[in-house]
């Protein structure tokens, strides 16, 4: 599920890029550092409001992050970082986020390698189309994040024009 805010009609935010282009390459990054600065804790709250399980917050939250470019404020999550047990986040981080059905079966090898086969059983929350994190987190945060990259990027560009 993507969410995006269309800049095909008039709005604030059309304006703020179209005027971020006259601006000088210094101001940008400024912009752009002082909106991620900003933008961080704003995400975590929302992966960390919408997390019910221990595993969501481990895989989700934990590995939440903000990127933000000339044009883009890019969220992720579930890509960086490993479990105490030495498990990559990333792969568990779809079926936390996803759920996964209980008769899945899950085939492992150990060391010595073994075949292990099991099924999924309660580990994972019963499937879900929509998520259960970080897509309802990403809908309701993205009017907040254009809100202040609005607001950031006026604040440094007057700033930058009293010479501050």
């Amino acid at each position: 599920m993507a969410v995006r805010i269309s800049l095909l009609v008039d709005s604030p935010l059309r304006s703020m890029l179209l005027a971020m282009r006259t601006v000088g390459e210094d101001v940008r990054k400024q912009i752009a550092a002082e909106t991620k600065s900003e933008a961080q804790p704003i995400w975590f709250e929302e992966l960390r409001d919408g997390a019910g399980t221990r595993l969501q917050q481990q895989t989700l939250v934990k590995s939440g992050r903000v990127g933000v470019t000339q044009r883009n404020v890019f969220l992720r999550s579930g890509a960086v970082g490993t479990l105490r047990s030495g498990t990559p986040v990333s792969r568990l981080a779809d079926a936390a986020e996803y759920g996964m059905g209980p008769e899945k079966q899950i085939t492992t090898r150990s060391r010595k390698g073994t075949v292990y086969t099991r099924r999924a059983g309660s580990a994972f929350p019963a499937p879900k189309r929509g998520g259960y994190v970080f897509n309802p987190a990403a809908s309701r945060s993205i009017v907040r994040f254009a809100s202040l990259w609005i607001q950031t990027a006026v604040r440094t560009m007057l700033d930058k024009l009293e010479g501050k």
